[in-house]
């Protein structure tokens, strides 16, 4: 047996050092590359999936909004026709704009004729039929007449949207009347009589007309919102809520990884979209073809390299401690170490003390742009970029003393291209004496080069930004402006986009709303959740007043932790003065500001419902202008259109504010009392109006005596409005036959088939 000595045994422990320190480094360059190279897919993933989350929650938006439209076009034009309707959806091409979209229409709230079952959970007092659908196809007309709030998922939504005005989304469910596996979800907005106040919830639940409904298919919706290149790269699973099977809404390739824990399916993004009032959980998980984006074979080839690189290293300090030994165990490392040297993929090049190049291999001749014989022995400072020539001397000084180091560095190769090199420089040591330097330059001009593309995208971005019409901004987690837009910029009074940051609410133009902003802001990053498309008045310092359509949504990172709060808004105040002008013209007429004929007949059907259920008493009165007609020819249009102004302004004095007084059309007037004490109160009202015309009106230069005739109807259990309009109609007429300058009460309330006529003498 030979037992090693002690000088033999020293003798390898220099060339151990070295193997080991370059094993060492190759393993962390390794580590480090397969380290960046997971959280390089893993950003991408997740800010890939993130747009694709912003995608489908603006798709998604753009469904809800489609019901709010419609709920517009219903709410202004009252109850147009089947036929009507119809026509507004094709003309739309609804079908077509909106993929997933199987049905749009009404539901109607009707009074509900028959009892329900006490374990149903349908409303007991009203029925929900539909009045409209579109597409009215074969499965529509066999659901005709079906009530939605027998189906427990539509009732609950119903009920909340009813409750809070806002449009809601059931549960998922599937069709009733066909056989199916594929699930729907229904969206309801709820239309109210806009005769009615309602601020609370016990009026929002007396002014209820109905609800639009639309009923999506939710695979053929998400497919069409997400596109082809979003099915190539992820699989996305969506569940309504909790995490569960039967809560599954959507999954790309029909495995649910989260309830499997697959973990070779890692999640790329978990997010939350907001559904008209319901939470979908968004899962992405990166497919093959994704992952294999961003594979590359760099860590194997650093981990291949440096553990040759580290023998052959190695190889040459044992050489070189045993040169008087073994010669030609020394010429053979040598020689596998000029090979390694000359066929790394990186620059490999080898210093003096004095940092003048000893040797190069190929790929470092072919970076720094120069032949051999003119790199050898010039100074490795002088090929460094002037501006990082001290910096590169201090990494090589610090070498000198036996560190390694790392630090990236910029080169001019001989045509005076930029070459930007990632160095590593390693001291070669002979008996614990540097002998020279070692140095080894990846080649990264490339990832600078995607980085400064990086960084003009973001400009870009900040460019699309500033010329959006919208107003753009973001908040820190103490509400303190970090950023906007141009546009917001202009609202806010300042000069420059910078100039926002730092501020809060209270600095700006807008610093009466200052408070509520501040806490709607505090509530949005404490839920994490988003708050889309909510309407909100503004006061600002100027006295000016604007309605403005906000979202504001909080901003999260890689970990899921919120760290910021983006928001943007846009002004809808002309909106709301159009919409404000269009109730109005469908509710009143023009010329008086009175009631119309559309709005006073649907307040006569309801009054009716109400007497009905009440027993309470109820009187209509019709009446006219005497001899309009004759005045109108003779003093002329503009005449006669002041007289019925001043005509409608003398009986809206007489009469209660309570009362309906309504323009019906020419000079036809009507009047509806309510909760009247007795049938002689009408009479009373009937009394005072007649007197009331008995004075002369002064119309410009013209002095006009005018009398009315008025004919009242009461109420009886049974009677339809038509009903009562006709016979307060006819009494009108009998009121004229009997000489005018009068009232007449219907026959029926005497029980006899004549008229009751009082002439009311002049005061």
């Amino acid at each position: 047996m030979i037992i090693p000595t002690p000088k033999r045994a020293l003798q390898h422990v220099p060339a151990l050092c070295v193997l080991l320190a370059c094993a060492a480094l190759t393993i962390l360059a390794y580590l480090s590359e397969q380290r960046h190279a997971r959280e390089n897919l893993a950003l991408h993933a997740g800010a890939d999936a993130a747009q694709f989350q912003r995608t489908l929650q603006d798709g998604v938006d753009t469904y809800v909004h489609l019901n709010r439209n419609v709920a517009a076009y219903l709410t202004a034009a009252g109850h147009p026709r089947a036929a009507e309707f119809d026509t507004y959806m094709t003309t739309a091409d609804v079908l077509g704009t909106y993929p997933g979209l199987r049905y749009i229409g009404f539901v109607q709230r009707n009074a509900r004729t028959t009892p329900v079952s006490p374990s149903a959970a349908a409303d007991p007092m009203f029925s929900y039929p539909y009045l409209y659908a579109y597409p009215l196809d074969q499965r529509a007309r066999q659901a005709m007449g079906m009530d939605f709030s027998a189906i427990p998922e539509r009732w609950a939504a119903m009920q909340l949207a009813r409750d809070s005005g806002q449009t809601t989304a059931t549960s998922k469910h599937f069709y009733t009347n066909i056989p199916t596996t594929l699930p729907i979800i229904l969206v309801f907005t709820p239309i109210y009589d806009a005769t009615i106040a309602h601020p609370s919830v016990l009026q929002r639940r007396a002014a209820l007309r109905g609800f639009v409904f639309a009923v999506f298919d939710i695979g053929e919706m998400v497919e069409r919102v997400m596109g082809l290149e979003f099915h190539a790269l992820f699989d996305l699973e969506i569940y309504d809520g909790a995490v569960a099977d039967k809560n599954v809404l959507y999954d790309g390739d029909k495995r649910s990884h989260i309830l499997m824990a697959d973990s070779a399916m890692p999640v790329a993004r978990h997010a939350l979209v907001k559904v008209a009032r319901r939470d979908w959980h968004l899962y992405f998980f990166p497919k093959p073809l994704y992952a294999a984006r961003y594979q590359s074979w760099t860590g194997l080839s650093i981990l291949l390299v440096g553990f040759a690189l580290a023998g052959a290293l190695s190889a040459a300090t044992w050489h070189w401690t045993r040169r008087s030994l073994v010669r030609s165990s020394q010429r053979a490392a040598q020689m596998q170490f000029d090979t390694l040297f000359a066929h790394h993929p990186f620059a490999v090049y080898a210093l003096d003390l004095k940092g003048r190049f000893l040797n190069a291999n190929a790929a470092a001749l072919h970076d720094f742009g120069c032949a051999r014989d003119e790199l050898i022995g010039r100074p490795f400072d002088h090929l460094v970029v002037p501006e990082q020539q001290q910096e590169a001397r201090t990494r090589f000084h610090a070498t000198l003393l036996g560190h390694s180091v790392s630090y990236q560095a910029a080169v001019s190769d001989g045509g005076g291209a930029r070459v930007e090199l990632s160095v590593i420089m390693l001291p070669v040591k002979t008996d614990s004496l540097v002998t020279s330097v070692l140095g080894i330059g990846q080649n990264i001009t490339a990832q600078k080069l995607g980085e400064a593309r990086l960084q003009e995208s973001r400009k870009m971005l900040q460019l699309v930004i500033d010329h959006l019409p919208q107003r753009v901004f973001w908040k820190d987690m103490e509400l303190n402006y970090l950023g906007c837009n141009e546009a917001f910029c202009r609202d806010a009074g300042l000069a420059h986009p910078l100039d926002i940051v730092g501020r809060s609410d209270l600095a700006l133009a807008w610093r009466a709303n200052a408070e509520q902003y501040r806490q709607d802001d505090a509530a949005i990053l404490a839920r994490g959740e988003a708050r889309i498309h909510y309407e909100e008045r503004q006061q600002r310092a100027d006295g000016k007043v604007s309605w403005l359509s906000t979202s504001k949504i909080p901003l999260t990172d890689l970990a899921g932790n919120t760290v910021a709060l983006l928001g943007l808004y846009e002004d809808i105040t002309e909106r709301k003065a159009m919409e404000y002008r269009l109730r109005e013209m469908a509710h009143h007429d023009n010329l008086t500001g009175l009631a119309n004929r559309t709005f006073f007949y649907e307040h006569v059907a309801q009054a009716l419902t109400k007497a009905r259920r009440e027993g309470s008493q109820l009187a209509l009165m019709y009446f006219d202008i005497d001899h309009f007609k004759a005045i109108n020819d003779g003093y002329g249009h503009a005449v006669g259109d002041a007289l019925l102004q001043g005509f409608a302004a003398r009986v809206t004095t007489t009469v209660r504010e309570m009362d309906v007084f309504a323009r019906l059309g020419g000079d036809e007037f009507a009047l509806l009392l309510q909760d009247l004490r007795e049938p002689g109160a009408a009479e009373e009202v009937a009394d005072k109006l007649v007197r009331a015309m008995q004075q002369p009106f002064e119309i410009g230069a013209h002095t006009l005596m005018v009398t009315t005739s008025i004919g009242v109807a009461f109420f009886q259990q049974g009677a339809q409005a038509n009903d009562v309009m006709q016979r307060a109609d006819q009494a009108m007429y009998a009121a004229k036959r009997a000489g005018r300058n009068r009232y007449a009460l219907d026959g029926a309330q005497s029980n006899t088939d004549t008229w009751s006529t009082v002439s009311i003498e002049p005061i």
